[in-house]
């Protein structure tokens, strides 16, 4: 309202409840009988109908907070490991059932040390890496997470090396506040995939960065599998054990 407009109260009926009231009216100044503006509703309609904009507009932000969540979710986990609430596969409880080991695995910290899950086919090594990547992914503010299987760090491995970007590719790895590789020793990878394996475990232990793997394999026979000469076999298996606790789960 400019200084020249005029602001008066008056009687009137409020829209919302019906009940009368003194609802402000402001009048043009150069027409005193011309209204600029009327007030329509009381003062407590008028405070609960912003409550209820602000209500709205709160639960529009959820719901693209909540779509983009899924999107991003959706990214990183395989939709044959969401649970079912998330559009997935995976029966959260089934898998407590199966897996007494599940708390263990979902509470361990996002720190240093990083965890190894080993057991046999179906054993649910998987489904229970990803419950815990839930529990990091849902921190705030949300750590940069990266999942993969052996098959695909292989194959990036080896992309990256053919298009000159392996610096690139390493690095996004490297710095990742959580790293996991999916079944690894399933499947032969070539020496120069084992040998950027060797070189992420070397610089990620070395800046205190957790891995976390899961495996069929015990130790020996998962670092005999890369091919790795002896000499960098042995020291990959001593970081692993250093750095990372194990879980071994048995399929019922």
């Amino acid at each position: 309202m400019s200084e020249t407009e005029e602001m008066v109260y008056t009687g009137g009926i409020c829209e919302s409840c019906n009940q009368a009231f003194q609802a402000a009216v402001v009048f043009s100044p150069f027409n005193s009988t011309k209204e600029l503006f009327r007030q329509r509703r009381c003062g407590p309609c008028i405070e609960a109908h912003n409550r209820s904009v602000a209500g709205e507009a709160e639960m529009a932000r959820q719901s693209i907070f909540k779509r983009q969540t899924d999107v991003e979710w959706g990214n990183l986990c395989p939709i044959e490991f969401r649970t079912i609430s998330e559009g997935g596969q995976t029966d959260v409880d089934r898998l407590g059932r199966e897996n007494p080991q599940l708390g263990k695995i979902t509470s361990h910290p996002l720190g240093e040390r990083g965890l190894i899950i080993r057991g046999g086919t179906g054993a649910g090594k998987t489904r229970s890496m990803y419950r815990l990547f839930r529990a990091y992914f849902d921190k705030s503010p949300r750590p940069r997470l990266i999942a993969i299987t052996s098959g695909q760090f292989d194959r990036q491995a080896r992309d990256a090396a053919g298009t000159f970007t392996l610096s690139q590719w390493f690095d996004r790895l490297a710095k990742a506040d959580a790293l996991f590789i999916d079944d690894i020793g399933k499947g032969k990878w070539t020496p120069a995939t084992s040998s950027q394996f060797w070189e992420l475990v070397d610089d990620r232990t070395r800046n205190r960065k957790p891995i976390f793997l899961t495996t069929n394999l015990n130790g020996e026979t998962l670092v005999a599998s890369l091919g790795l000469d002896r000499d960098i076999a042995e020291p990959l298996l001593r970081r692993i054990r250093e750095s990372c606790d194990v879980v071994v789960l048995n399929k019922n």
